[in-house]
């Protein structure tokens, strides 16, 4: 019995060492926009922003000055964004088929002592990929790149990359 527990130890880390290898090869993969195509619609779309929560009321303006500039992110949809303080940004996105504002439910902020290459958003107007570099809702644990993908109606977390310096793991948010 002894002369089998060498051979398999031995057989038992190969095994795991290949079944570790995809889940490497995924931890290094990135979305990229052209992976998430959106569908093509006429240019020029312009909705008027449906109001109808207290939310969407008190940035009424915003929301009907920034889908009045059209198209800009998934095919049909403005994603609007300002600033809602030193380091935070707030967003949401207009339908402009049908004018549905959604509300992605938190604000992407700065880490601490961050530069401007550690926030804010890419996206394209032929995709539906959006990525956020950042914080969610000023909570440190929360800083990282997230790859979003939105689906129509809500925004989901494809991959996350944890911001991996010292300013959020230090410095906390401001």
């Amino acid at each position: 019995m002894k002369n089998l527990r060498i051979p398999f130890t031995a057989f038992t880390l190969a095994i795991a060492s290949i079944l570790a290898q995809p889940v490497q090869a995924q931890q290094d993969w990135a979305p990229a926009a052209t992976d998430y195509p959106a569908v093509k619609v006429p240019a020029g779309l312009k909705s008027e922003p449906i109001i109808n929560s207290p939310s969407k009321a008190y940035f009424r303006t915003r929301l009907r000055e920034g889908s009045s500039q059209g198209t800009n992110f998934g095919g049909h949809y403005a994603l609007l964004q300002w600033g809602c303080g030193d380091g935070c940004t707030t967003f949401f996105i207009v339908d402009e088929l049908n004018g549905r504002v959604y509300e992605p439910g938190f604000n992407l902020t700065a880490p601490k002592n961050g530069s401007d290459e550690t926030f804010g958003f890419q996206y394209r107007p032929d995709s539906r990929l959006l990525v956020m570099e950042g914080c969610h809702s000023n909570f440190a644990g929360s800083c990282g790149k997230y790859y979003m993908l939105w689906t129509g109606s809500k925004l989901e977390t494809l991959v996350r990359e944890p911001l991996t310096t010292t300013i959020a793991a230090v410095g906390g948010m401001q």
